[in-house]
């Protein structure tokens, strides 16, 4: 994964207390995760039924297990570091989510909107700032 240093990243976000994994997601910090409708506070990785649910993004890398749960940073609101999932990402395009939880950039209708660029991508698997829009999305 490549970093980006095209623009500055500030860290100042809201989290959602309380979420944890029960699953090893030690390698998907800083992409998109959503909260399992069936199991109160546990989160898994966003991919396509994202555009059914709220989303947010990971911020630390919770490497859990069934029998060990691990607390799950999740920012639901503010500028956060996420993994872009195409080259064409510039700075104020909406944002939406691909099949392996990175954000791309939309203008589909009824697209599930996560928030927006702050920064631009010239590779996949940059790390980009993005505002959250907070209340975990909404639609294009």
């Amino acid at each position: 994964m490549s970093s980006s240093t095209k623009s500055a990243f500030t860290g100042r976000y809201d989290t959602i207390p309380g979420l944890y994994s029960t699953i090893d997601l030690s390698a998907a910090q800083f992409k998109v995760v959503m909260m399992l409708s069936t199991t109160p506070g546990q989160i898994k990785l966003a991919g396509t039924s994202v555009i059914a649910r709220s989303a947010f993004v990971l911020q630390n890398a919770p490497k859990g297990t069934s029998t060990l749960p691990v607390n799950a940073e999740v920012a639901n609101f503010g500028i956060v570091k996420a993994i872009a999932g195409t080259s064409l990402i510039k700075s104020g395009d909406k944002l939406g989510v691909n099949t392996t939880s990175y954000v791309v950039n939309t203008t589909t209708t009824n697209r599930f909107i996560i928030g927006s660029a702050m920064g631009n991508s010239s590779t996949i698997g940059d790390i980009i700032p993005v505002l959250l829009e907070g209340g975990g999305g909404s639609l294009y």
